[in-house]
């Protein structure tokens, strides 16, 4: 009987081994999974975060280079613009040359 005894103690073991190996399996493959979707959802913001870094890099540098060519684009309008004043100006100056010595001539016996 003691031999009875010490067997079914044994299968009693054996069962409660096995069933905490299997609920320590189980737990390990929660961990896992767990780990596993933290894991992804972390490089997944890594990855949306670098995206948005690069963005606003790109943006900054087409700024920049926007700026940069509307100034350039502003100083040859101006010196343009210069250009055209100046030519009024002198075309003014000449009319005014021309009409005082139309005037004189008119005016003013030979």
């Amino acid at each position: 009987m003691e031999m009875k005894k010490i067997l079914n103690l044994s299968e009693r073991l054996n069962e409660l081994i096995e069933k905490a190996e299997a609920e320590a399996k189980g737990l390990v493959s929660k961990a896992q999974t767990k780990a596993e979707t933290s894991l992804a959802e972390t490089k997944k913001e890594a990855e949306r975060r670098r995206l948005l870094a690069q963005r606003r890099i790109g943006l900054e540098e087409f700024l920049a280079e926007s700026e940069a060519e509307a100034e350039k684009e502003a100083k040859k309008v101006t010196k343009e613009y210069a250009k055209r004043v100046k030519e009024i100006k002198d075309t003014s100056d000449d009319k005014i040359k021309e009409a005082v010595d139309y005037i004189l001539s008119e005016v003013l016996p030979e």
